[in-house]
């Protein structure tokens, strides 16, 4: 499996503090059953810009290290590049870390609360210059989750997006668990990351929400979102799409105590 959403490079961002840590991550990513991770740092415009230069020096360190622990994990670079409207021409510029510096797909984060207006021309300037852009844990943005139909809009325009694997088991609350387990019924997750800042406190971390999205999906699926998606664009290959996406659940309606329920759709 590939893990291409990670916060595992030491000291880069709000991830891992130290290799020590770093290495504790990895290993736990491992016996889940990852063979490959991306590390992907927030990279934002702005005085914590972090370079493709500064990822790769760190990549390099980590690389090294993981070897001489005896961890049999391939480290790849990449980063979660948050959205702003001048996204393309530092693309152009070579200021963007792509995922697996194959420079064929970006990784795109957008805010927690509101969608912003300039976030269709941002994927429109990126798709021009020949980048696919794949949107990070889109269940967790809540104007997603008031208006799931964007991502059918999106879908059909090219866009891919990205699980936060741990959705699954509630780590981001009901309303994520609900969207997340609505796109994997709707063929509208491509890829699933561990998103993992931190070494997990459970024993067996990630295993229970594979076992999810496994069951959701069927052991077809799960290959596509796990090894051949990602394996085809870390080789800067076109994925193959859908063109007819539909979302297959009702909008969610609250209980009594305000938690979400879900309704399959026909």
């Amino acid at each position: 499996m590939i893990d291409i959403h990670s916060h595992i490079l030491p000291g880069l961002d709000d991830g891992a503090k130290s290799m020590e840590e770093t290495l504790k991550i990895v290993r736990q990513l491992q016996e889940a059953g990852f063979k490959k991770l991306i590390a992907t740092p927030h990279v934002l415009e702005g005085r914590e810009y972090l370079s493709p230069a500064d990822i790769l020096a760190t990549l390099e360190q980590v690389r090294e290290q993981v070897a001489r622990a005896g961890i049999s994990v391939e480290i790849l670079p990449g980063a979660e590049n948050y959205i702003f409207p001048d996204m393309a021409q530092w693309a152009r510029d070579g200021k963007l870390m792509t995922l697996g510096n194959a420079g064929k797909y970006l990784l795109v984060e957008l805010p927690m609360l509101d969608i912003p207006h300039y976030t269709d021309q941002v994927f429109f300037e990126l798709q021009v210059l020949g980048l696919t852009p794949i949107l990070a844990h889109p269940e967790r943005y809540r104007g997603l989750v008031a208006e799931p139909e964007r991502l059918i809009e999106w879908a059909k325009k090219g866009i891919l997006f990205q699980l936060d694997l741990r959705s699954l088991g509630g780590k981001y609350g009901p309303q994520a668990k609900w969207l997340a387990e609505v796109m994997l019924q709707s063929d509208l997750i491509h890829f699933v990351g561990s998103d993992a800042h931190r070494v997990a406190r459970s024993e067996g971390a990630y295993v229970e929400e594979l076992r999810s999205v496994k069951g959701i999906v069927g052991e077809g699926g799960f290959g596509e979102v796990m090894v051949s998606n990602p394996r085809m664009m870390l080789d800067g290959k076109a994925l193959l799409q859908e063109s007819n996406y539909c979302l297959n659940a009702v909008r969610p309606k609250k209980r009594k105590r305000g938690f979400w329920s879900l309704f399959r759709g026909k």
